[in-house]
């Protein structure tokens, strides 16, 4: 099996994984600015359903990774803490699923009701998702050694922060005050994920895979490839963000090309996250 067999395997996990951490993240952005006042109760409206389509779209990939549609109904047993195995587990996974799922259906209260309460508990349960999501992955790394809670952590939230801050100078900021508090957002997201990057790398070097003793041979040596395609699109998805955010004639359209090469970027480091767990597994 080649590298990108396995990537593809993983693709809708990787799709939605990294959709849903910009929807959470446009979000986070978008509460502070309403509780400044630079939104009010009547945008709350359009915001919670153009939310619960996103969260919508950003969930369905996921679908197609179950194989049998009939394993959907396996999470319901399982969510929050549940006893196996004479212990105690939590459920990361299903609690993910049903966090999504709340974020999605809290977001549509929103339309219905434009209320600010509605609004954090949107925040909260999307939150919640990205947390459940990283524990899905994170705590495995008792076996599989390529990955760690921590920088996962770091990795998904910093990816969130990135990915929001694009969003929401995209689709809701109309004055200059916005566009540069979504870019400082988005800059200090980047920062943190770059961040979790390097201390990916280093833990991987530092880490034996079925006896192998250097992981970035189990993925052919494509592992530095991503790594710069995926810099390189969120080092241009950042520039061409802060080039049209001082242009006299903002164009939405350039703005849309920066949110594409971000997440482009974030898409060719999280294949490879992916990538490595499918070799693990094989060997």
């Amino acid at each position: 099996m080649t590298f990108f067999e396995m990537v593809g395997h993983e693709l809708p996990l990787v799709l939605f994984t990294v959709l849903a951490q910009a929807v959470v993240g446009m979000i986070f952005v978008y509460t502070p600015a309403y509780l400044n006042g630079y939104k009010d109760e009547s945008d709350l409206k359009f915001f919670g359903i153009f939310t619960a389509i996103a969260f919508a779209i950003a969930m369905l990939p996921s679908v197609f990774h179950l194989g049998d549609i009939t394993h959907a109904l396996n999470f319901i047993r399982r969510m929050g803490i549940f006893y196996a195995n004479n212990e105690w587990h939590i459920g990361w996974m299903n609690n993910e699923v049903a966090a999504g799922g709340l974020t999605m259906l809290f977001a549509f209260v929103l339309f219905l009701k434009p209320k600010k309460i509605f609004l954090f508990i949107t925040l909260i349960f999307g939150l919640l998702c990205i947390f459940f999501m990283v524990g899905a992955y994170g705590t495995m790394q008792k076996t599989v050694t390529t990955w760690r809670f921590d920088v996962t952590f770091f990795y998904f939230f910093s990816s969130m922060l990135f990915l929001g801050g694009f969003m929401y100078h995209l689709f809701f900021a109309k004055d200059e005050h916005e566009e540069k508090m979504a870019f400082l957002v988005g800059l200090f997201g980047s920062g943190i994920l770059m961040t979790s990057i390097i201390f990916q790398t280093l833990h991987l070097g530092s880490t034996t895979v079925a006896g192998t003793t250097d992981p970035f041979e189990l993925l052919g040596g494509r592992y530095g490839d991503y790594i710069l395609y995926g810099t390189g699109f969120i080092g241009a998805g950042i520039m061409i963000w802060y080039l049209n955010n001082y242009l006299r004639n903002k164009s939405k359209f350039i703005a849309t090309i920066a949110l594409l090469c971000a997440l482009a970027g974030v898409l060719f480091t999280r294949a490879i996250f992916y990538g490595m767990i499918n070799t693990n597994v094989m060997h």
